[in-house]
């Protein structure tokens, strides 16, 4: 009994590493994980939308301007500059942020023209037009046009069921429900009806239980079921399915989620029973007992690291060369240790000087970002002995073309990260 309790004693404590703590609070389920390009990664919880970098830990709710509380799906804006779309329970909400968090909230409800108050999905196309998913329909709002599809106005595109799930690919949009998939097509000149594939077509594997939808990099559209993930290949309802269950090694064949790993050709299926991965033909599943935080994975996302993050039914954790990691079950604000930085534009070297403090030897490397957010400049192999370090950035590495204005510099390294403003000004 005493090395059991000692062995419990070291892994509490171990837990610590991992930000993990228990608290009084309702159980965290996160539903959601949106990457920006600041490779800041965003958390749609069950306590708000939740912003984690190397830096803070911060959560955002109602009282920040969201429509509620309760985070269903996040979705980028049509634009790097135009921010995230944050689906909730009481409505939706365009955030917009900078590198230090949020700046703005514009907020959506049924007073405002949404069919109902609870958002299950927001998708956007290339003309910035919003679809807006519900139990009733979707809402469409394109400038200051509200406009509505449902199953009564649209029974060819649409089965006569609450929208679970969309997915714009190439200005097609698909959609999710119990009962089939909708298809829609958005033109220039608005919403033409498209098809919907239903079980009555012949799709495989007969299922109407459509959980989950997504378009790979290829096209290839994929759709997660009751019964496994569908694949289909084309527009032609009929023709081009491809089923995949645990036969084949899929972890459960209930599946509410589907990503594709950026770079890797791997195709990732959250499940209700664990989370597997596609690539090169090879399945590779992971559950609890591999070390997954929770069996029940409701989103999956990739940053610039390396790390794959699963929103699951009791928190987010991360894997990373095998090994997960990043758990987090309650996770309270936090600040990580600065690194004392300081960063200046030098106009006869068109570079950035920096200067800044190791504690001990450690990787460092330096993003620069416009005032937008957007990443115009990478350095890696900065010096990282203890101490006091200086060292130069030089812009013309970066290949890009510099307009006099602010940019943010953020320094990273393995146990934290600063961030400065600057000027550039030739």
């Amino acid at each position: 009994m005493f090395l059991l309790l000692t062995g419990l004693s070291i892994y509490a404590r171990n837990l610590d590493n991992r930000i993990m703590q228990h608290t009084s609070e309702e159980q965290l389920v996160v539903r959601a994980v949106y990457v920006d390009l600041q490779d800041v990664t965003w958390f749609g919880t069950n306590r708000g939308l939740l912003r984690m970098d190397q830096l803070t830990r911060r959560y955002y709710t109602d009282a920040d301007g969201l429509t509620g509380k309760g985070i269903l799906e996040l979705t980028g804006a049509a634009g790097p500059q135009e921010g995230l779309w944050v689906a909730t329970d009481a409505g939706a909400t365009l955030v917009t942020f900078d590198a230090e968090g949020l700046t703005g909230s514009v907020r959506f409800t049924t007073q405002d023209g949404l069919l109902d108050e609870e958002v299950t999905d927001i998708a956007v196309d290339s003309r910035s037009r919003k679809f807006f998913g519900s139990a009733s329909g979707i809402t469409w709002i394109h400038g200051d046009t509200v406009e509505y599809l449902t199953y009564s106005d649209y029974n060819t595109s649409m089965v006569n069921a609450p929208v679970r799930k969309l997915e714009l690919y190439n200005d097609t949009l698909y959609i999710a429900a119990d009962g089939g998939i909708g298809r829609f097509v958005s033109g220039v000149d608005g919403v033409s009806g498209a098809s919907r594939w239903t079980s009555e077509y012949g799709m495989t594997p007969l299922s109407g239980d459509i959980r989950s939808v997504f378009v790979d990099s290829k096209g290839h559209q994929w759709f997660g079921t009751d019964r496994g993930v569908e694949e289909h290949i084309g527009h032609e309802a009929k023709e081009n399915w491809i089923l995949y269950t645990t036969a084949e090694g899929l972890v459960d064949n209930r599946v509410i989620s589907i990503a594709e790993e950026p770079g890797e050709g791997a195709m990732w299926f959250g499940t209700l029973g664990g989370v597997s991965q596609l690539k090169a033909g090879v399945w590779t599943s992971y559950t609890e007992a591999d070390g997954l935080l929770n069996d029940t994975v409701y989103d999956i996302g990739f940053d610039a690291e390396g790390r794959v993050w699963f929103a699951t039914g009791s928190g987010v954790c991360s894997l990373k060369g095998g090994s997960f990691n990043d758990f987090y079950t309650s996770v309270e604000r936090k600040m990580a240790r600065r690194l004392e930085m300081q960063a200046w534009y030098l106009p006869g070297a068109h570079s950035i000087a920096v200067s800044y403090s190791l504690v001990e030897a450690t990787r460092v490397s330096a993003r620069l970002y416009t005032i937008h957010g957007m990443l115009v400049g990478q350095w890696f192999h900065l010096p990282s002995l203890p101490g006091q370090q200086q060292t130069e950035l030089p812009l013309s590495a970066t290949g890009q073309e510099f307009t006099n204005g602010i940019y943010i510099l953020h320094l990273v390294h393995e146990r934290g990260s600063d961030s400065r403003k600057l000027l550039i000004s030739r």
